[in-house]
């Protein structure tokens, strides 16, 4: 049974990927915390109540950071995600706002607490921005030897980044010193990277498939995730030559980070290649803020920190992804 603490900035994929732990037959979610990312505090926890709530999922959400460490003002994902987060829908008759609230606690607290509550037994998933985990890391600097492993989706390993900084990936962007301060005082964590979704997308027979489930959970993904498949698309007419994506213009095609993150934690052998690196993060100011830097070929003589998920199954993660949604 493996037990999950999740972090997150829910978030279309965010959403997949609960859908998916709360689905697995061998998994539980402890608790939910959430951060601003993907769209602001406010909503990225109203979106967390509103998934627990349809997922009957038995565990307390903690609302955590609205901020970075660093006053680092960057734009959101509302673009891709919706304003809401969860594509514009919130709110509408069939998807009213959620009835449940978060429990008192600040996350990174909670964090820290249910590392003691559940030494050894407990891993941490983060999904978005790492600023609750790094204010946990102050509060606790013994964290690491208390959970199980930390699963990260992000960064950019080969610099392929999706922000306006061109080389970083939005999580590490958001919040640059959490990052670099949660890898340089965590041990080893497994990084699921952005390149690695842009790999392994949900392309548009699989997503046809998916869409047809007759459930309420696969007809509440197709909702929420119109506004990402359009903003896909559009992205895909006009992206630039050289900038390498599986998807061609006019294609309906989902890039599932997060989903891919946690198919990781739930069954490891959907891993089919993975590559010990030392890694750290750019803070300085510039167009490299936020990039993963990468010692590939060990000039720095620092031991690895990090296990990077560089192939996986498509075949194994859609599996499971279908039998979250069935």
């Amino acid at each position: 049974m493996k037990t999950l603490l999740i972090d997150t900035d829910p978030g279309v994929d965010d959403a997949l990927a609960i859908m998916m732990a709360s689905a697995h037959p061998d998994t539980e979610i402890k608790a939910i915390t959430t951060v601003a990312g993907n769209v602001d505090l406010e909503h990225t926890t109203e979106n967390a109540c509103k998934l627990v709530e349809i997922l009957d999922i038995d565990a307390p959400i903690y609302v955590g950071c609205g901020d970075s460490l660093l006053d680092n003002p960057v734009e959101d994902a509302a673009g891709f995600h919706g304003n809401d987060g969860l594509g514009d829908c919130i709110g509408d008759a069939d998807i009213p706002p959620a009835s449940i609230e978060p429990v008192n606690g600040h996350a990174a607290e909670a964090i820290c607490s249910y590392g003691n509550k559940y030494a050894g037994a407990l891993d941490l998933v983060a999904l978005g921005p790492l600023t609750n985990i790094a204010v946990a890391l102050m509060l606790d600097p013994s964290l690491p030897e208390k959970y199980r492993s930390l699963t990260i989706m992000g960064g950019a390993i080969r610099a392929q980044g999706n922000t306006s900084n061109y080389t970083a990936e939005y999580n590490f962007y958001r919040d640059p010193e959490a990052a670099r301060m949660v890898l340089s005082r965590w041990p080893m964590v497994t990084i699921v990277d952005w390149e690695i979704s842009l790999a392994h997308p949900i392309d548009a027979n699989n997503l046809s498939r998916l869409f047809a489930i007759d459930s309420k959970r696969a007809k509440f993904f197709e909702k929420i995730s119109r506004k990402t498949l359009a903003s896909i698309e559009s992205f895909l007419v006009s992206k630039e030559e050289g900038y390498s994506v599986e998807g061609s213009a006019g294609e309906r095609i989902f890039y599932a980070p997060d989903p891919i993150a946690i198919a990781v934690v739930l069954e490891s052998d959907v891993i089919t290649r993975s590559e010990q690196r030392y890694v750290t993060v750019e803070t300085a100011s510039g167009l490299s803020r936020g990039q993963s830097m990468v010692d590939w070929m060990g000039f720095s003589g620092k031991t690895p920190n990090a296990n990077l998920v560089t192939e996986i199954s498509t075949e194994k993660f859609l599996q499971i992804v279908e039998r979250a949604l069935s």
